[in-house]
Order: structure tokens, then C-alpha cells, then sequence
């Protein structure tokens, strides 16, 4: 199943709320944005291995979690997907 991980972003917060396809909330939490925050945050995505991230302004003041989820959830995932002769 699917879920959506909304993040909300603040300066030293990020609020996260993971919802289903119909909508139910799953799990809610608040952490900080410090190492140990973030850590704290992907462990609590884990326990959903299909999941897609919203981050709310991730051309303001969401930037820097949007940043490090793409380097540190999606940059891995995408290298291990390549094969010799991908185009990116």
C-alpha cells in the first residue's frame, strides 16, 4: 500500500503526517531538523516501504529537508536502480 508523507517544515521542526489512499491517518510526528531529528523522521517513514514525500515549500523553507531527503532517500535508490547505459 502506498502512502503519502506530507511534511510540513518549519525552522528547527518538521511536522510529518503519513496518510493511505483513502485518506486515513497512519502516523503524525514532530522532529527536529537537526541529525538526530532527521534520523528520528526516516525511521518513522521506514515502517512504510512504499511511500511518496510532499513537502510543503520546498523552495523556501522546506529546501534544505527537500535537499537532504533526495540525498540521502532517493540519490541511493536511484544509483542502485542504473544499469551501464542509462541516460542519466
Amino acid at each position: 500500500m502506498t502512502v503519502i508523507i506530507g511534511m510540513d517544515p518549519h525552522k528547527r521542526s518538521a511536522t510529518i503526517e503519513i496518510i493511505d489512499h483513502r485518506a486515513t491517518v497512519l502516523a503524525t510526528g514532530r522532529y527536529g531538523t537537526d541529525t538526530a531529528g532527521y534520523d528520528e523522521m526516516l525511521t518513522a517513514a521506514k515502517y512504510f516501504p512504499d511511500r511518496v514525500w510532499a513537502v510543503e515549500g520546498c523552495n523556501g523553507i522546506g529546501r534544505h529537508l527537500a535537499h537532504r531527503l533526495v540525498l540521502t532517500v532517493l540519490r541511493p535508490y536511484r544509483q542502485m536502480c542504473r544499469w551501464a547505459d542509462a541516460p542519466f
